[in-house]
């Protein structure tokens, strides 16, 4: 026989079910992308700062103000975007360590000065982790002229020395001596030059930035950003087989990183200053 349900009943059965379908929404937002081959992964974007300066004359594509990065940051927290580390990244792409919602990036290239005055006061005020990609050859240089005018200056050996011990700080490659737009232009290589020619050029520039990087940090980078963006196939090998695990391009992609993936050729967005906090990161996510 057919058991009559009471109206009452029909109520509590009604209730239980849009609970249960209610749970099931909120289960699904909180789980991560699958992609298509059925593994989980996350997009994170990856922002890329350069010069923070107050002097009007240098603002544009490369500088903005601190008053641009503070904005930036505050955005960030209120709408629950979460700046990681690259090596919460690698932790994640390795072995499977969860990440925050809405994961992205903070690098500066060049090593400017201005990354010790201005942007990592805030970095500790925010608790945002980041990544700072130097030229060799301008530590040594800044080094040895004393400059620290953070309008112009770069950083120099004790200043390195002090990022080392800040923890919210990851120091990355960006070439020795090879941050130029000359004949060679950044890392690229020379029409006509052969294979053994370019892959010496690069590993010594590797070998003399690990030098001087070993002498101050006691460590050896495993971060690389190619100067300009400029890169080839046979550099991006040269760096893999010298101990980078993480290379940096100016390709403007977000990355969608799946559990078992590397960290070679990420997409960064590069920060301009005549663009609004949201606009740029609407853009982005």
């Amino acid at each position: 026989m057919f058991r009559i349900f009471s109206r009452k009943h029909i109520i509590i059965i009604s209730v239980c079910l849009c609970i249960l379908l209610l749970s099931g929404s909120l289960f699904n937002i909180a789980i991560p992308h699958i992609s298509a081959s059925g593994k989980v992964s996350v997009t994170v974007p990856v922002v890329m700062y350069h010069q923070v300066c107050s002097d009007p004359s240098v603002l544009g594509d490369y500088a903005i103000t601190p008053e641009v990065l503070r904005n930036d940051f505050e955005y960030m927290k209120k709408h629950n975007i979460n700046p990681v580390s690259f090596s919460q990244l690698s932790k994640y792409v390795k072995f499977g360590e969860a990440l925050p919602e809405n994961p992205i990036v903070l690098t500066f290239d060049d090593g400017e000065r201005s990354f010790l005055t201005k942007v990592l006061p805030l970095l500790r005020e925010y608790n945002f982790p980041a990544n700072i990609n130097i030229v060799g050859a301008l530590v040594e240089l800044y080094t040895k002229n004393g400059e620290t005018d953070d309008r112009y200056a770069y950083l120099n050996a004790d200043d390195i020395k002090l990022l080392t011990n800040e923890p919210l700080v990851e120091i990355g490659y960006h070439s020795y001596n090879l941050h130029s737009l000359s004949n060679r232009r950044g890392m690229g290589r020379l029409y006509g030059e052969t294979d053994k020619e370019y892959e010496n050029l690069i590993c010594t520039d590797i070998e003399q930035f690990n030098k001087l990087f070993l002498s101050l940090t006691g460590s050896q980078p495993v971060i690389a950003a190619y100067p300009f963006g400029i890169r080839n196939d046979k550099l991006q090998n040269l760096l893999q087989n010298n101990n980078f695990t993480v290379t940096l391009t100016c390709r403007e992609s977000p990355n969608t990183l799946t559990v078992g993936d590397d960290l070679f050729e990420l997409g960064r967005f590069n920060r301009p200053y005549r663009i609004s906090t949201k606009t740029f990161f609407e853009s982005i996510f």
